[in-house]
């Protein structure tokens, strides 16, 4: 790509500022514009003298959402009428992913666009943004490696060799079976689709031949997702669906959850409230960078970071771009060794809690009564009595009211501050934190009773503070500084996580910042954090079955069995009671268990299948995902069992691109991409409720079949359950709300009637204008709609889609000094977590302690990595990080390509310098296990110590990187794709597990990454 071109392309040309903007024609001509920038494109409108808009006649806009990254941001585009292109993308004014203060839905279209332009100088203030890779998604539409087509393999699995073939043979071989590819016969899907038969009679208790076809698909794609899992599930009747989130980022968010709600199946990720916080501190996370949309919060922060009472820190391995700004005094960098951001938690509990730095009447609080009359709008169980006799059967659980004669069994039992009498948890009064003592229960038994709290407090002081300042190598002086930075404003103060901790403990990592957090009543407090962000109309409402439309009303497949991965209770298990009934200790189990929480872990289910243990997969599908590239590790485990046909008879995947993991199918079914898709889904930025919502704004390029439908995804599944006639697509589907059937045959089919219920959910929207419905080019879609709704619910319908979507406004962000009560998390925190404390480990067959833990790395077995590998062998941790541009796709678009064309190892110059290391070296990075990765050194003061830091979303294998043949003709690899370093391949495994295994947290199972032992030589 020429210089010209690209600067033609790229959002970053200051010559392309008319594209970004709606042009007023008294700034400049059209023939000066064109001087200037000759290669620019056309206004998509233009502003006339007295301020009407006039339409480009040679374009469209149309609303619709980016997939550059899984933020899933509302956007605008535009598109060229000629060629049905699309020539640009800019941010959707109504969305709040893409302004942090959208206009309001009842603004009209016209009105929205003209607010954009030049007019009254409001377009600065007002526009919406998308990041790079939302302004270079677009290519992915039309990349040369694009799958159009249906595929299906020619020779073995992963020569890269395939040939066309019609939808209809391919719908009928993969049902039917046969002699598919001169290597035997393979079962179809009718065979397999067998809900009584035990798939393995060794295993009984993981459920029938069903379950032995595994689903992989895309979680962040949300309405898609659930077409996926409404067929996986409901429909087929598999208990193995897999997603990519236990390899990514889960632990955080379910650590997260321990800390806000009692269990182990919630989830949580508070976000900073910029507008009015006096000191945050980000760990394991940049703003922007990890998962959280940069175009809103990075608005905010800019905002937050031009205020004087605005501080802030970054802990973290890498100094990443929301800390480059040297000459700036609110900011700082705060290096920490990967993998020990627990013991730098744990360190400021310690002196927090040592010197009394919390708040302590809230903290005190032992229900919402009381809370209130404190003014605080949540409370903790801070005080609550947690028995520790071990021979008690309340050992490691609250003591109920009852036993004392106080309340009923579902109270829980506090010591009143004033009284020193034992009382329920439902008093009104304060209770005392620090209770040790033992207490007669009315059955006549004594037994010890320790506070929530004083439990805390023994725990953060099993290390001492100059220990844990050793560990993460953060002085104690820098600890002890942030730490009274942090009790210092109040509550308008918050730690802010996301992604970047994945490492074995990162869920009792995530379990202590919020409990860090609760110490100073940071929660839904005004400047502290709020809980809401990111949710979407399916999390709050049940918008798949209502208001207007039931579209799980059919009859369901019976599902049955443990998923493949093991997520389940141990104890209910047949190898268990088999154990149990002989007389044999049930511990350990066999494999390894996450008791916790359903994962859906695609790693782990593979995992399971390459040993055989329940089963092999006789069938997968893998709609959109990538886990031989994306998960720590599992590549090198699995892979042979993948190829192996007499292993996997059968593997189908539906994706746009051939990656890492389909190269190795047997078919791949083409699907749709951005702005080509029928599309809802949660916006990762947004601060309350809120959907994108679109319609294909341009033709699909994927090949129709003989019924003149493009295919894709949704339509796969379809066309497979009509010849498997199985019930919940095609005839008599759904029903809406007067219990008439619906049928379903199509996407849209699905879509519209989903996009009528949230449209219609809570308060109903109002009807467009007809010019709303042709500035957003809804008018194209009409014919649609009111061929799939009733009358009266097509207008609320297009409104939506004429706004790209729909938020609920929370409207005044404060009452007071909290957070309004739309965005507030009204629950109770948890100092200890008793439904952690009542699951046990597979291994010991011990119970969870119910607080976080502070420990060195172990295995399953408990086994410490430093145990097996010397630490003066592998003296460097491991860590990898989100780049400002790379996501698991981007690797096909051509100007993300150009702009980061590698990765490097980096480490910090000192380290290098001691190793005889320089900039531009080529070295080889080499894990516990032998295996390693081979990138070009890059040495400064940018990376903590003793830490080696590399970005995701480079190395590539596949995406074209090389030559692919199809019907005998070559497509030509594009080499530029495989620059840089893959990162998860090499990872560590453990070796404490039988047979394949990957390296997990081990409250939740997820695959950690991050603080793993390796080292580094020069080549």
């Amino acid at each position: 790509m020429n210089r010209r071109n690209f600067l033609k392309a790229s959002a970053v040309s200051t010559a392309a500022f008319a594209t970004t903007t709606l042009n007023a024609k008294e700034s400049l001509s059209d023939e000066e514009l064109k001087a200037i920038s000759p290669t620019s494109l056309e206004a998509e409108f233009s502003v006339t003298e007295n301020g009407n808009l006039e339409i480009n006649k040679n374009q469209r806009l149309a609303f619709s959402r980016c997939f550059g990254c899984f933020d899933t941001c509302g956007v605008r585009v535009r598109i060229d009428n000629k060629t049905n292109s699309v020539l640009k993308v800019c941010g959707n004014p109504y969305s709040p992913a893409t302004q942090d203060k959208p206009m309001d839905l009842n603004t009209p279209v016209k009105e929205a666009f003209l607010k954009l332009s030049a007019k009254n100088d409001e377009g600065l203030t007002t526009r919406a943004t998308v990041c790079g890779r939302g302004n270079a998604v677009l290519d992915a539409i039309n990349d040369p490696h694009r799958v159009t087509k249906c595929l299906k393999r020619v020779g073995k699995r992963g020569e890269k060799k395939w040939k066309t073939i019609s939808y209809e043979q391919l719908v009928k071989e993969v049902c039917e079976g046969g002699d598919l590819f001169n290597e035997g016969y393979v079962e179809g899907l009718k065979d397999i689709r067998d809900l009584e038969t035990i798939a393995n009679k060794n295993y009984p208790d993981f459920g029938s031949k069903a379950n032995q076809l595994f689903v992989s698909a895309n979680s962040e794609q949300a309405a898609r997702w659930s077409f996926m899992t409404r067929f996986a599930h409901s429909i087929w009747g598999t208990v193995n669906i897999g997603c990519k989130d236990a390899y990514c980022g889960h632990q955080q968010v379910a650590g997260c959850g321990m800390g806000s709600f009692d269990g182990t199946s919630e989830m949580a990720l508070p976000s900073i409230d910029y507008e009015e916080c006096k000191f945050a501190i980000f760990i394991g996370t940049n703003p922007g960078l990890s998962g959280v949309s940069l175009n809103a919060v990075g608005r905010r922060l800019a905002k937050a970071k031009q205020r004087d009472d605005f501080k802030y820190v970054v802990v973290d391995p890498i100094l990443r771009s929301l800390t480059n700004e040297p000459t700036k005094t609110n900011g700082e960098w705060i290096p920490v060794k990967s993998g020990t951001d627990t013991a730098f938690i744990f360190a400021l509990l310690n002196y927090i809690i040592n010197n009394r730095l919390y708040f302590k009447n809230y903290l005190k609080t032992p229900s919402q009564e009381a809370a209130n009359k404190i003014g605080q709008k949540n409370f903790t169980n801070a005080t609550y009595l947690v028995v520790k006799e071990k021979s008690h059967p309340l050992y490691n659980k609250f003591l109920t009211a009852d036993k004392l004669g106080v309340g009923s069994s579902e109270e829980k039992v506090v010591v009143d501050e004033k009284t020193n009498n034992y009382v329920s948890s439902s008093s009104k009064s304060l209770a005392k934190l620090y209770v040790d003592d033992f207490v007669m229960l009315n059955d006549g038994t004594k037994v010890k009773v320790v506070s929530a709290f004083s439990l805390l407090k023994k725990r953060v002081n099993e290390q001492t503070l100059e220990s844990y300042s050793k560990y993460c190598n953060i002085p104690v002086s820098k600890i002890i500084q942030v730490a009274k930075e942090f009790t210092s404003h109040g509550q308008k103060v918050g730690i802010e996580t996301n992604t970047g901790c994945n490492a074995s403990d990162g869920s009792h990592f995530a379990y202590a910042t919020t409990i860090l957090n609760s110490l100073v009543g940071a929660h839904n407090a005004k400047g502290g954090l709020h809980h809401m962000g990111g949710v979407g109309f399916a999390s709050m409402y049940d918008t798949s079955k209502e208001p207007l439309y039931n579209l799980m009303a059919f009859e369901h497949a019976h599902t049955s069995g443990f998923p493949a991965e093991r997520s389940g209770d141990y104890e209910q298990s047949y190898e268990y009671k088999q154990k149990v009934a002989k007389g044999i200790d049930p511990y350990p189990a066999n494999e390894a268990w996450t008791t916790t929480y359903t994962q859906e872990n695609s790693g782990e289910a593979l995992i399971a299948h390459a040993n055989g243990s329940p089963f092999n997969f006789k069938a997968w599908i893998s709609w959109s995902t990538n886990p031989l590239y994306n998960c720590s590790g599992l590549k090198p485990q699995v892979i042979e069992s993948i190829k192996d046909v007499k292993k996997l008879p059968l593997f189908i995947a539906i994706d746009p691109y051939i990656n890492e993991t389909n190269i190795y199918a047997d078919y791949i079914i083409p699907d749709t991409v951005q702005y080509e898709e029928w599309a809802n889904a949660r916006m990762w930025g947004s601060e309350y409720i809120a959907d994108v919502a679109c319609v294909p704004v341009v033709e699909p390029k994927t090949m129709k079949n003989e019924k003149n439908q493009h295919v894709c995804m949704e339509q796969f599944l379809i066309d497979v359950s009509k010849n498997l006639k199985l019930s919940g697509l095609g005839k008599n589907a759904a029903k809406d709300k007067y219990g008439n059937f619906i049928d379903i045959h199509t996407p849209e089919d699905y879509y519209i009637r989903l996009f009528a219920n949230v449209a219609h959910t809570n308060e109903v929207l109002p009807n467009p204008t007809k010019e709303d419905l042709i500035y957003s080019s809804v008018h194209r879609v009409l014919p649609l709609l009111n061929s799939k709704l009733k009358d009266n619910e097509v207008g609320p319908t297009a409104f939506m889609l004429t706004r790209g979507g729909r938020y609920e406004d929370f409207g005044q962000r404060y009452e007071g000094e909290f957070l309004t009560s739309a965005i507030r998390m009204d629950t109770q925190f948890q100092i200890y977590n008793e439904g952690l404390a009542s699951k046990k480990d597979s291994y010991h067959g011990e119970y969870f302690d119910g607080q976080p833990i502070f420990d060195v790395d172990r295995f399953w077995d408990g086994t410490r990595l430093d145990e097996l590998y010397d630490k003066k062998e592998y003296p460097f941790s491991f860590s990898t990080f989100k780049s400002q541009l790379r996501s698991p796709y981007s690797v096909v678009l051509p100007r993300i390509v150009a702009l980061t064309p590698t990765n490097f190892i980096q480490m910090n110059i000192e380290d290098a310098r001691l190793l005889g290391l320089i900039n531009g070296d080529t070295a080889r990075v080499i894990s516990v296990q032998g295996r390693f990765i081979e990138g070009i050194i890059q040495a400064d003061n940018t990376v903590a110590r003793y830490t080696i830091v590399i970005p995701t979303g480079y190395g590539h294998s596949a995406f074209g990187v090389d030559d692919t043949y199809i019907d005998g003709k070559v497509i030509k690899g594009i080499k530029q794709r495989a620059g840089g370093i893959s990162v998860n391949e090499f990872n560590i495994i453990d070796p404490s597990r039988k047979g394949a295994s990957l390296y997990r947290d081990k409250i939740f199972g997820c695959t950690a990454r991050h603080g793993v032992p390796v080292k580094i030589a020069k080549i």
